[in-house]
């Protein structure tokens, strides 16, 4: 059988979902070769405008960037949250504020009509970056 690290053998990269809650712990960044940490909706609801949920994920956007691992926060639903999760240096975002799931073949539309958005995320004024 085929194990986390055959997969990243065979030139699979490998996202650690849920960081931050239940198994994807710290520990599992030195077990396995993770390319990215998916940040847990949980730390991202609010965070906008909540201090202690900004620090958190500041505090995990910063780990990540010294262990040099990709991030993507989920459950974005908001400009707020999408605005911060940019400015704080995250970099993806996934979530129902960003696009509803899709079939396959309206993809590429959306892109198009959203495409200003993919390549300037909102901003908050006065915030500043970590």
């Amino acid at each position: 059988p085929l194990n986390i690290n055959g997969l990243v053998a065979l030139g699979c990269h490998v996202d650690l979902d849920d960081f931050g809650t239940g198994h994807a712990s710290i520990s599992s960044i030195r077990r396995f070769k993770i390319d990215r940490l998916k940040i847990d909706r949980s730390f991202v609801m609010k965070a906008d405008r909540d201090p202690e949920q900004q620090r958190m994920i500041s505090a995990i956007l910063t780990m990540a960037e010294r262990l040099n691992l990709e991030t993507l926060a989920e459950g974005v639903e908001t400009v707020g949250e999408h605005a911060l999760l940019a400015q704080l240096g995250c970099n993806h975002v996934q979530g129902f504020g960003i696009g509803k799931p899709m079939p396959f073949e309206e993809t590429l539309d959306w892109m198009r009509a959203h495409e200003a958005k993919l390549l300037d995320p909102p901003k908050i004024r006065g915030h500043h970056t970590r």
